[in-house]
């Protein structure tokens, strides 16, 4: 239905509903998943909206949030947003409070202070230009009163741009207008859609299958290892706790392969067989890397034959880490900070500790556990110091309490989700988090950076004209930094 049908469509209906004496529209709320309406400005026709919305495909499965509310025209609408979500639906953003949460696309819309808004998780996030084509694509049924409409043309929009592949852009549309028509263009593009689909499948199954393969292989060997862990290890102890529901872990795994294998090819072009896929892949890799920890363990803490390579497989890690130290000190912004000079005597004592260690071992003067640890108090130590020399490279670069606020949470986001060594029995036993690398904290100070920097130059033009976006959250968004703007219409 074109915008000025459904805008009549609109009008005729408020019309019906005054002549048969009907009640004002009262605000609703609606959350069945994947699609959640909170038309508090009791605006839109949800059976229309939700017929609508029930017919779009988005690329990736996403969650679609609408929000609707009675505000004035010098209402700040993002930080309005955030504040509802915050109070009202915290599930819309990530655990640390920072960003909208995965999987999220939001559109809100203000009837009375005519403005639009679209956020979007950070993996759903598109660029400015994107949002306020999102934006504009509402904007026509907007100011015709077709509030309805003018929702379900801005989630139609949306759909057609987040995670879009490369073959589905603009100009591969024109391409196919030009070669073939439209209709040779949207059937390309569904194709497209389809076989990118099955081929992130095909990858995920290759991935999880060469991690599974390789779990069988050394299942009988990894059972073995795990029996022969000395119960007065502490390690051990803990390792054991990771393996106790190992085999019905692979037995399940070996089930979900084959039933994503059975796949038919039209099932594997929907978008839950990709996410099925990848996590099978997930799955079988985290497998992979705690049946190498227990053999390693065994092996070490057990001074079997192959201890020597055990034991290189936990100092290694650690050899990275002080490898990565070098680059932080050698950062103009470290310069002549203290805590670089602190980092750099740490590394020359850390690589004089693992060559006693290892000495230590060797002759038979120092026990497997100890051993371990003395690794475990060295990584221990730098994060310690990383986490010093964190606060002072954010006291020599933030300028107030949100910008400090915004780094210190990109640094933590990185240190959550680094990545655990292959083998390493610290590792596998560890929390996540626990230990901080260098590379992390590089990212993550990056990262900071990087968004104090975007929400400086977003700061400095946060007002907006008609027709204008506005990105920042306002005073009471703090360090929240989502992807999202709003505009005028």
């Amino acid at each position: 239905m074109s915008r000025w049908m459904r805008a009549a469509v609109a009008t005729a209906i408020l019309a019906l509903t005054a002549l048969g004496g009907a009640t004002a529209a009262q605000a609703v709320s609606v959350d069945d998943g994947d699609l959640v309406v909170e038309d508090t400005a009791g605006r839109l026709y949800l059976p229309q909206l939700e017929d609508a919305l029930d017919e779009i495909d988005f690329y990736a499965p996403t969650t679609v949030a609408i929000y609707t509310y009675e505000g004035e025209a010098s209402d700040e609408m993002n930080e309005r947003v955030l504040a509802y979500a915050r109070e009202t639906h915290p599930e819309w953003i990530t655990d640390d409070g920072q960003k909208w949460a995965d999987g999220l696309f939001l559109l809100a819309l203000d009837p009375e202070g005519r403005q639009v808004g679209t956020y979007f998780g950070e993996d759903r996030a598109v660029s400015l230009d994107d949002q306020a084509a999102i934006q504009d694509a509402t904007k026509d049924a907007f100011r015709a009163g077709d509030w309805t409409g003018g929702v379900i043309d801005g989630v139609e929009a949306a759909a057609g741009i987040i995670e879009r592949p490369w073959y589905a852009s603009p100009a591969v549309i024109v391409t196919g207008w030009v070669g073939g028509g439209a209709a040779v263009g949207a059937w390309l593009i569904a194709l497209g859609v389809r076989a990118s689909r099955r081929e992130k499948v095909a990858a995920a199954l290759t991935r999880g299958g060469e991690h599974l393969t390789r779990v069988t292989m050394d299942l009988e060997t990894t059972e073995l290892a795990a029996r022969t862990l000395p119960s007065d290890s502490p390690y051990a102890q803990r390792l054991d706790q990771r393996f106790h529901d190992f085999s019905a872990r692979y037995h399940r795994a070996l089930e979900e392969q084959r039933r994503l294998e059975a796949l038919t090819k039209k099932e594997r072009s929907r978008a839950e067989a990709v996410e099925a896929a990848r996590r099978f892949a997930d799955e079988t890799a985290e497998m992979d890397f705690v049946d190498d920890a227990i053999v390693h363990a065994a092996a070490l803490l057990t001074k079997s034959h192959t201890w020597e390579r055990a034991w290189a497989a936990q100092v290694d890690p650690v050899r990275e880490d002080l490898a990565g130290i070098t680059t932080l000190v050698e950062d103009p912004a470290a310069a002549e900070l203290a805590t670089a000079h602190a980092l750099t005597a740490f590394r020359a004592e850390a690589e004089a500790e693992l060559e006693r260690l290892g000495a230590g071992l060797r002759a038979g003067s120092l026990g497997p556990g100890d051993a371990l640890a003395a690794l475990e108090a060295l990584r221990a130590r730098l994060s310690d110091l990383l986490a010093d020399h964190s606060r002072a490279l954010i006291a020599a670069f933030a300028q107030a309490d949100s910008e400090r606020e915004a780094m210190e949470a990109e640094l933590e986001r990185e240190r959550q989700t680094s990545r655990a060594r292959t083998g390493s029995i610290l590792d596998t036993v560890s929390t996540p988090g626990q230990y901080w690398s260098p590379v992390a904290f590089s990212a993550g100070y990056s990262a900071g950076v990087t968004q104090v920097e975007s929400d400086r130059s977003a700061a400095s033009s946060s007002s907006f004209s008609s027709g204008g976006s506005a990105t920042g959250y306002g005073s009471s968004g703090g360090s929240f930094s989502g992807s999202g703007s709003s505009s005028r219409f």
